[in-house]
């Protein structure tokens, strides 16, 4: 009896299951193919999920930054506030996001 990989949800479960336990997939009629399909399919979903993630990040970082380059709020207003807590967390949340897009993408 060995421990693999769900193809579906990526948890742990014996090989001898007929059913994952955990989504209700079933693993015994897949071939080694279908399973590297499967795991494949996850990976991309997970990626494209991280991806957007990215995209939005961006999105507040830039919203942030345009907003205190355009309307010019006084500093530490609350305005100025708002602006400058955009700019941090969208850079931080896109930097955090593309690391995980690199580690994903060197796991293969």
């Amino acid at each position: 009896m060995a421990i693999v990989r769900c193809p579906s949800c990526n948890k742990s479960i014996s090989d001898k299951h007929q059913q994952c336990p955990h989504c209700e997939n079933n693993v015994a009629k897949l071939d080694d193919e279908q399973r590297h399909q499967l795991a494949r399919e996850k990976r991309i979903q997970k990626q494209q999920m991280f991806m957007n993630h990215s995209f939005f990040a961006l999105l507040i970082f830039l919203g942030g930054f345009f907003s205190l380059y355009f309307l010019h709020p006084e500093p530490e207003t609350p305005s100025w506030y708002a602006c400058s807590a955009a700019i941090a967390i969208g850079c931080i949340w896109y930097l955090i996001n593309r690391v995980i897009l690199v580690t994903l993408k060197k796991k293969k």
